[in-house]
């Protein structure tokens, strides 16, 4: 039983990593776009 959930895991780690990529690369886009909006209003 724990083998089929480690192969089932190992599957879809690649997909579970990019997402998490995709979800921290869109995090960090949005936090330079919020300090440079910051910095341009000073």
């Amino acid at each position: 039983m724990f083998n089929l959930v480690k192969d089932d895991f190992d599957e879809n780690s690649d997909d579970i990593l990019n997402s998490i990529n995709k979800m921290l690369e869109k995090n960090k886009k949005e936090k330079e776009e919020k300090n440079e909006k910051i910095d341009k209003e000073d």
